[in-house]
């Protein structure tokens, strides 16, 4: 979650276009502060914000704020990124969520046509594969039985046995009937499902790159976040 990036002490913008998604992010939010106040004795701070309108029109809801980092959800990050990325502090980062490569390329394209200084350092996709792991069931519906593995005599051994010790070999045999005790002797299957789904989800990170604004005689940096009252900030579009 965004409010934990940013901890007790920043605050969070949630911009989102739609009501029925709104509504979930601001019931999901309450649910959690209910539950962190129950598990700990003091209560989180209210600091998200949950506003429901388009992003790519809401210039006047950014004017004179500065966020740290910007995470975008949505089809066409470009088009808001001219909006957003006023408000962004410089080296701070954009995180971008897409679940297509196509999408992919035309953020970069748009990245690329509007001029903005923002480097592209990773492109990430995002895998999941399920897996099957349970006891070996024979056709019959019987379980198969699990086979141990089985040594082989050596001259120490046979010595071992002439003089009445333990070979090798017993005490293996002795260890894998105690550990097939625990075990019941059942063996398991663990490999991965032979269905796969063919969701595919993206991640690209940008980065906000330009050149380190010059000084006042007074000592403070000009430019564009340079003037913030909170330590620590961040926009999304969940």
């Amino acid at each position: 979650m965004c409010v934990l990036t940013v901890g007790s002490g920043g605050r969070v913008l949630s911009v989102e276009l739609r009501k029925d998604h709104h509504r979930r992010a601001l019931l999901n939010y309450q649910r959690w502060r209910k539950s962190w106040g129950m598990a700990r004795d003091g209560a989180w701070p209210d600091n998200v914000e949950f506003v429901n309108k388009d992003l790519s029109s809401a210039a006047d809801l950014l004017e004179g704020r500065s966020f740290h980092s910007v995470a975008l959800d949505m089809l066409n990050p470009q088009v808001v990124l001219p909006t957003v990325f006023p408000h962004l502090w410089n080296g701070g980062v954009c995180a971008v969520y897409l679940a297509n490569i196509t999408q992919v390329v035309d953020l970069l394209e748009g990245v690329r046509n509007a001029g903005l200084p923002l480097l592209c350092e990773r492109v990430i996709e995002v895998t999941h594969r399920d897996w099957v792991v349970a006891p070996a069931i024979r056709k019959d519906g019987s379980r198969a039985p699990r086979f141990l593995s089985t040594g082989v005599k050596g001259q120490h051994d046979e010595e071992k046995e002439e003089e009445g010790e333990p070979s090798c070999d017993q005490e293996g045999e002795t260890l894998g009937r105690r550990d097939s005790r625990s075990l019941e002797t059942v063996p398991y299957i663990a490999r991965p499902h032979h269905e796969q789904g063919s969701h595919t989800a993206f991640l690209v990170k940008l980065r906000k790159v330009v050149p380190v604004p010059h000084h006042s005689r007074s000592g403070r940096m000009e430019g564009p976040g340079a003037d913030t009252e909170d330590p620590s900030s961040h926009i999304g579009q969940p």
